[in-house]
């Protein structure tokens, strides 16, 4: 399998078939999401909804753990960030990524997961109100990629 980065945006999978008498090349998207959350909890449940929508998922329990893994993984298509962790906001989180990686909050739309009603004015693309209902959260999730998918998007 090879790895390709489609708009420069997220990692997608491509698949090849070779038939007997020709050659076709299959496109299975596979997206990817990189979820950042204290709550191992939260973490867990989050993975197995979009693992069995057929997502890539990606997680770290703090910013500093999650810098270390943007490091080492293709770009996200989509990175969905508690609002409030120990140690460090999601708001100083993204200050720092800004700082550290600012091709990945240029290309890769930001979500914040909240339980709270607003959220600060910050470079994140929206927010997703916690807790989730398996059913609007696929959506919002979906919303968000496709909004990432037609860079630039507006913060």
């Amino acid at each position: 399998m090879l790895f390709f980065a489609y708009g420069a945006i997220c990692q997608m999978e491509i698949t090849q078939e070779i038939y007997p008498h020709s050659r076709k090349d299959i496109l299975s998207q596979k997206r990817s999401v990189f979820i950042i959350d204290d709550s191992v909890d939260t973490l867990e449940v989050h993975k197995i909804i979009l693992e069995s929508h057929g997502f890539e998922v990606f997680t770290a329990q703090s910013g500093i753990e999650a810098l270390d893994v943007l490091s080492q993984i293709a770009k996200p298509c989509l990175i969905l960030l508690d609002m409030q962790m120990d140690g460090m906001t999601g708001s100083d989180f993204l200050t720092i990524l800004e700082e550290k990686k600012p091709e990945i909050v240029k290309d890769v739309p930001i979500v914040f997961v909240s339980a709270m009603d607003t959220v600060p004015k910050s470079k994140a693309a929206g927010f997703i109100r916690k807790p989730i209902d398996t059913e609007n959260f696929l959506e919002a999730v979906h919303r968000f990629i496709d909004l990432g998918d037609h860079p630039p998007f507006h913060h």
